[in-house]
């Protein structure tokens, strides 16, 4: 074998090496959508209406076995992010042609109320969970878990006095998107109109100011009139 043949060999050798090495790493180091039993949420959640007993079974079983836990745990259980990790994934995507997919924790935990939220009433096995993250007034999970017990259609009775505990943040103003999930309960969250009367003087974001006057209208339009709500 002459030596320019080994040198060649060597060095696709070599590169097919480093290519598998960067696809290992890069898929380490990232965070794929996550699969359950080798399969995404969105298949679960499609056959959970399959036609076939033993199948639509089968989705029910992996939801309440396994999806809903493994959701509600990840919303207050997953934030260790290595800042090894991090600094990895920093430096490989600032190299041509990589690009590694990653959410820090904060999206992941977002992203596991969002899932829940997105299986309506099938998982009101997770309601509990996320009305503790109401009650602990987590910024990060507040309103994304409002929006979720609104999708998964919490009792009502249960929702509302944590919807209303956790309608201020840590600095006195108000959570726009827990504003909205009130206004969604119409009459039935009059109970927080003297809270929302407030709010009407709140100018901390745009968010907010759209939608005071929108969820007292849906709420009590009486009260609505008298502060002046159009």
């Amino acid at each position: 074998m002459s030596r320019l043949l080994r040198v060649v060999i060597g060095v696709v050798l070599g590169s097919a090496t480093l290519a598998g090495v960067m696809w290992i790493l890069i898929h380490f180091l990232g965070n794929d959508e996550t699969l359950y039993r080798g399969k995404p949420l969105a298949y679960w959640s499609g056959q959970l209406g399959n036609e076939q007993p033993a199948l639509s079974n089968q989705a029910m079983l992996m939801l309440n076995g396994v999806i809903i836990p493994y959701l509600t745990n990840q919303m207050f259980s997953d934030t260790n992010d290595s800042r090894m990790r991090i600094a990895l994934i920093e430096q490989f995507n600032d190299l041509p042609g990589i690009h590694i997919n990653f959410v820090p924790e904060e999206g992941r935990r977002v992203r596991a109320i969002n899932d829940l939220g997105s299986l309506g009433p099938r998982a009101k096995p997770a309601v509990p969970a996320l009305l503790h993250a109401l009650e602990v007034k987590d910024d990060l999970l507040c309103g994304p878990a409002a929006d979720a017990l609104i999708r998964i259609q919490a009792e009502p009775d249960q929702v509302i006095p944590a919807l209303v505990g956790c309608l201020l943040d840590r600095e006195g103003h108000g959570r726009s998107d827990v504003v909205e999930a009130l206004g969604e309960y119409g009459p039935k969250a009059r109970v927080a109109v003297p809270m929302l009367v407030k709010l009407l003087a709140d100018r901390s974001s745009k968010d907010l100011i759209a939608a005071v006057p929108i969820a007292l209208k849906r709420i009590d339009p009486d009260a609505a009139v008298k502060v002046g709500v159009k």
